[in-house]
């Protein structure tokens, strides 16, 4: 930038006013914007994941009732896939065999999850802590390699109707590989890679998670249709081949990644220090403090979504509802689509009007009333008005998620998606236990667990309120700063142009005193020139 002084004489000051790093970032973010092609690479992935793992829930609850509804019926001839409610011959009582099924199912579900759990931990926070040196690539490949072994475990036990206690051979090869809640985190730290530092992200983030919700929702038809129509055979094989084409999508997903830190005895040592950095590396006293209140959202948002998933089918196939898996599926259709419909369309027009987490807010307070019904419900018409109450259910997660994500630069984001997926699988474990509550509940209310679940979703609430508070604090701090620096900037001109100017000045007097010194001189050389002349005329006088 060239300025011009009062003499005329153009002046350089670049070198004298340095930018900022907070000017250059912001700079760089105001016109950063999403990768498109590697965006949809792992929009992609992430689409055929979850047509996979959706199958594979509705698929895994039908049959384990199937199966054990052999073991206490006996030699049944009837579909439980059409009519799951048949044989009851006293529906007063607490101990009628559909209330045995129900109980046996729930309790084989929870055990095989609390094996797959309690394992993903551990791989999630080796994924996590040495997310730089993995590459996104390995990062994929490693969770869903044992993804794909626990779909094909699935698929040879329902081919040739083995015990149920090979099913946990694909339990521990998912959970040792990291599992599902694995394959989200290198998505996550894939999607940060190739988003800007700003609202981009957040949306990123939420339509990631919005359009997986409505291609995945689209499933729950297809598989109900499979389930009830043909044999357990042909879902379980939709399963294995979705997961074998996710497989292969890893192997050529290209490597993208901001950074890279190579392997070292250094990272091993510092591996619990990179772990937790997001809440003790920042000197931010409210970014700790936001974190700390998200870590508490992730628990019990993600404990809640867990166990309503699983408890809720079984809660459809027994009485008074007693649903077919047609009927189920189009219902797990109809809610999935209004929930991941809303975060993909009311995100992105609210980003400007609600900031922050207020939408989450909202969308609690909606999870709290639909809960609530769901307690309550005695008939069809109940369950059909809790319905539009599940738009708000993707809110909480995927906006605490992106904002988080927002406090951190490039270098904190495996640490920070690995303590996401470090609280989501210790949030599985805690869900796993909250089908207990459904098992004891049978006899007596059953909707007991949706209770516990709608008071978990008020905390959440609460816990989203303070969120906000700080947030807002937090970006009134950051605009102040903003504010500042063009100050600041001027200052430094205003200083650079006063020195240059001052400079100017004192070589200006040099100048004067040089001209004085040699005037003075021209002077006296003058004045002795006219002496000598005089001198020499006097001689020639007296001649």
């Amino acid at each position: 930038m060239a300025l011009r002084g009062e003499r005329g004489t153009e002046t350089q000051t670049d070198e004298m006013v340095t930018p900022t790093p907070n000017t250059v970032l912001n700079a760089k973010v105001k016109n950063a914007s999403i990768k498109k092609v590697p965006f949809g690479l792992i929009n992609t992935f992430i689409i055929v994941f979850t047509l996979a793992d959706r199958n594979r829930m509705l698929l895994l609850n039908h049959y384990l009732y199937n199966r054990l509804a052999k073991d206490v019926f006996g030699n049944i001839t009837f579909d439980t896939t059409s009519e799951p409610c048949v044989n009851e011959t006293d529906p007063t009582t607490s101990n009628t065999d559909a209330d045995r099924v129900q109980s046996m199912t729930s309790s084989v579900i929870m055990k095989f999850d609390i094996t797959a759990s309690v394992l993903e931990v551990f791989a999630v926070l080796f994924l996590g802590t040495f997310s730089t040196s993995l590459g996104r690539k390995a990062q994929l490949l490693i969770p869903i390699s044992g993804y794909t072994v626990r779909a094909l475990s699935i698929l040879a036990v329902a081919l040739w109707d083995l015990d149920l206690a090979w099913l946990y051979v694909g339990c521990v090869a998912e959970g040792l590989m990291g599992g599902k809640t694995g394959i989200y985190l290198a998505a996550y730290l894939y999607v940060s890679d190739i988003t800007p530092r700003n609202k981009k992200r957040t949306l990123g983030m939420s339509l990631l998670e919005g359009i997986r919700g409505i291609m995945g929702s689209a499933i729950n038809i297809l598989s109900g249709q499979m389930i009830q129509r043909t044999t357990f055979i042909v879902p379980a094989l939709f399963t294995a081949c979705g997961s074998l084409i996710c497989l292969l999508m890893a192997t050529l997903m290209p490597n993208h990644m901001q950074m890279s830190e190579k392997w070292s005895k250094d990272i091993l040592r510092k591996s619990w220090r990179t772990l937790i950095s997001p809440f003790l590396g920042n000197k931010d006293k409210r970014v700790k403090q936001m974190m700390i209140v998200a870590s508490a959202v992730y628990v019990l948002g993600f404990s809640t979504i867990y166990s309503l998933d699983r408890i809720r089918l079984l809660y459809l196939m027994y009485r008074p509802f007693c649903w077919s898996a047609i009927n189920i599926g189009w219902y797990q259709f109809g809610r999935q689509a209004i929930f991941n419909m809303s975060i993909i369309i009311l995100i992105p027009l609210c980003q400007h009007c609600l900031l922050g987490v207020s939408l989450a807010v909202v969308g609690a307070a909606a999870s709290v009333a639909e809960y609530i019904l769901y307690a309550f419900a005695n008939n069809n018409t109940h369950l059909y008005v809790a319905l539009p109450l599940s738009f708000g259910q993707g809110f909480p997660l995927n906006l605490i998620r992106g904002e988080t994500s927002r406090l951190f630069g490039t270098e904190k984001q495996g640490p920070l998606f690995a303590c996401m997926a470090v609280l989501e699988s210790i949030s599985f474990a805690v869900g796993i236990f909250m089908m207990s509550i459904y098992t004891m509940s049978l006899g007596f209310f059953t909707g007991l667990s949706f209770l516990v679940f709608a008071a978990m979703i008020l905390i959440v609430l609460i816990l989203l309120c303070i969120f906000q508070f700080l947030w807002k604090d937090y970006n009134k701090s950051l605009i102040q700063q903003e504010k500042l620096i063009p100050a600041k900037l001027e200052g430094s001109v205003a200083a650079a142009l006063d020195a240059k100017d001052d400079t100017n000045h004192d070589g200006d007097l040099q100048i004067r005193e040089g001209t004085k010194k040699r005037n003075k001189m021209d002077g006296e050389i003058e004045m002795d020139l006219l002496k000598q002349e005089r001198d020499i005329e006097s001689e020639f006088d007296l001649d």
